[in-house]
């Protein structure tokens, strides 16, 4: 499953490392920074020390988040109480 955020460039200097290139892609045409699969809270970290720069790392923060493995939900009365209360009114 392929994941994707919206990124109008990478900064100057940045070069995925040799253990995540099969994983991010950042596709220039289409001003995509894409992630195959489910992202580990460490793939996260790795990536974002890559630079400094808010304008890469806020979408990849956004990249993370949607690229989680979900958490499982409750399952009975629990599961049922929590579909009410994780509402917003």
């Amino acid at each position: 499953m392929d994941h994707f955020v919206t990124l109008n460039k990478l900064p100057a200097g940045v070069e995925f490392p040799a253990e995540l290139r099969d994983k991010i892609q950042y596709d220039e045409t289409s001003h995509r920074l894409v992630f195959h699969g489910f992202m580990s809270k460490a793939e996260f970290d790795r990536l974002c020390s890559l630079s400094d720069d808010w304008g890469y790392r806020r979408p990849l923060e956004d990249l993370f988040r949607i690229s989680m493995i979900p958490a499982p939900r409750p399952k009975g009365l629990r599961g049922l109480l929590s579909a009410f209360t994780s509402f917003e009114f």
